[in-house]
């Protein structure tokens, strides 16, 4: 099986790009938080909490999306979930043992937002409530930094076909914030 990363995948009816797709929905919506915030400030963004819901859901859509398509499951009939994938995604990366197991732990914290994002009821308000920009901004670089594990992984098989880029933010640009808020 062949891995792509297709960068543009608009007029082309064979290959398809979701994950990159979502990635860059969640930039847009992130960077259009980020001019508001810098413009009047976090207290005067109308519906904050359900931006930093939505740009949470993009963020877990690609990467559950991407972490799903480059991860063979055990299952033949079903894929296995997220959480089960992403840590044999870390076997044979450059990674020392802490920062996998730093890694998993961002992505596990990362996935009980999600969680709550996708099955939003009583029992998740209080992981909605606890979701901040701080913490949406340290998804959003666990985020890049997971992509680029993929694609420096998948990268060092020449039968792959990805394309010349240094990391994903080459590709999908996020605003950074000028005034980092508390976690």
């Amino acid at each position: 099986m062949t891995y792509y990363c297709h960068l543009d995948s608009a007029n082309n009816l064979e290959d398809t790009n979701l994950q990159l797709y979502s990635l860059r929905k969640a930039a847009v919506e992130w960077n259009e938080l980020v001019d508001l915030i810098n413009e009047a400030g976090v207290e005067r963004v109308d519906y904050l909490k359900e931006r930093l819901a939505f740009i949470t859901n993009c963020f877990g859509l690609s990467l559950s999306q991407l972490i799903g398509q480059n991860s063979p499951s055990t299952n033949k009939n079903r894929m296995e979930p997220t959480s089960k994938l992403f840590p044999n995604l870390l076997i044979g990366t450059d990674f020392d043992d802490v920062t996998q197991e730093n890694l998993k732990s961002d992505f596990e914290d990362f996935l009980n937002y999600y969680d709550a994002t996708r099955h939003f009821g009583k029992v998740k308000y209080k992981s909605i409530d606890e979701l901040t920009l701080a913490k949406l901004d340290y998804f959003r670089n666990m985020t890049i930094e997971i992509w680029n594990l993929v694609i420096s992984k998948f990268r060092k098989d020449e039968g792959n076909d990805i394309e010349e880029f240094t990391s994903i933010s080459d590709i999908v640009y996020f605003e950074k914030l000028t005034n980092k808020p508390s976690p």
